[in-house]
């Protein structure tokens, strides 16, 4: 039986992963996820590609109340109701994304643990700030599979946030998601057609905590499943049916 282990969602893109018991996918994704976002001084995507150790901020967002959080690791912390200026258009991934400015202390704490000008924006709309598509789904035997190939110990096992999935299946063959191409997944109320391979960069070298590289996952990747454009792990996919999705849910492929 293939089950929901893990929800996740970044507030902040590139920002340190928060983990959901629960939570409900739009047509878009989940909305909170990827809500904020960094920008550099050109409006081009700031992320952990430039800056690794962005993964040790730790951040929160409660839409309802329209709080935002920003916790820095020497226990500094940004909290408040982002005041927003006026919008701009930015670049994210070849896409047009409008968004504003926030204004107040955000920018100038940022850019200095950045070590360069930065913006930290939020977009007019939920759901727009993603990679290729807005679903990660990976499951755990391939990252077992993967560390156990790489020589590791079962208590060595690399993390599985390293690869930042939106959902993370257990009871799963290894890399058994790859057979699931444009078929559809149903979880709880909601139905994701699985459309693409999720192609890794050099983010998932890097310890997910820390953000420094530590290890050479891109390249293990590779040694195993060869491919000239990526090294693929894992699956990224769109939602057909919007619903609530939990922790514990049973997968069914159709």
């Amino acid at each position: 039986m293939i089950t929901v282990a893990e929800i996740n969602i970044a507030p902040v893109k590139s920002m340190a992963l928060v983990p959901m018991t629960e939570t409900r996918l739009d047509l878009g994704g989940i909305a909170d996820d990827r809500r904020f976002y960094l920008v550099n001084s050109q409006g081009r995507l700031l992320s952990r590609r430039q800056v690794g150790k962005l993964a040790q901020l730790v951040t929160s967002w409660d839409a309802d109340a329209g709080l935002l959080r920003i916790i820095f690791p020497d226990g500094r912390t940004l909290e408040g109701k982002p005041e927003l200026d006026n919008p701009v258009w930015t670049i994210i991934w070849g896409r047009r994304v409008r968004a504003r400015p926030l204004l107040g202390d955000w920018m100038p704490a940022i850019s200095e643990f950045c070590g360069q000008p930065a913006l930290l924006m939020m977009s007019d709309l939920p759901c727009q700030v993603f990679d290729e598509f807005p679903v990660s789904v990976l499951s755990r035997a391939s990252v077992e599979h993967l560390s156990s190939r790489m020589g590791l110990t079962d208590d060595e096992c690399l993390a599985t946030d390293r690869f930042r999935p939106t959902l993370l299946l257990d009871g799963c063959e290894a890399h058994q998601e790859d057979g699931w191409m444009n078929r559809t997944i149903s979880i709880g109320d909601a139905v994701v057609r699985i459309l693409a391979p999720d192609p890794r960069c050099a983010i998932v070298d890097q310890d997910p905590v820390t953000g420094e590289i530590d290890t050479e996952v891109v390249r293990s990747i590779l040694s195993y499943r060869p491919n000239a454009l990526a090294g693929y792990f894992g699956v990224y996919g769109i939602v057909e049916k919007p619903g609530m999705v939990r922790v514990g849910d049973t997968i069914e492929v159709g």
